[in-house]
């Protein structure tokens, strides 16, 4: 079972990407908006998951879903630091 640290240590990885891909974006920008909306969409969707069923699995779905949004939305999450993604995907899910 996911112990309350991790949950808390998820939930804040969540909000931090959340912000990050939401951020408005120029005209320049709009043919990436797409794809980065259905990386926000799936963000969500493990988001949910995991916290309906916070087992190891959707654990690891769910910051593989994280870890594929910002790699497909690098300009979407300039704010997230290299650490903190780093402690984020060292936090382990068990």
């Amino acid at each position: 079972m996911i112990n309350l640290c991790m949950e808390k240590k998820l939930s804040l990885g969540l909000v931090v990407v959340s912000v990050a891909l939401f951020t408005e974006c120029s005209k320049k920008e709009s043919m990436v908006t797409n794809t980065c909306e259905n990386e926000a969409q799936k963000v969500t969707n493990a988001a949910n998951a995991f916290v309906a069923n916070p087992t190891k699995a959707n654990c690891e779905a769910y910051k593989k879903s994280i870890n594929e949004a910002l790699k497909n939305c690098p300009t979407y999450y300039t704010g997230v630091s290299k650490q903190a993604l780093e402690d984020f995907n060292n936090t382990p899910c068990d």
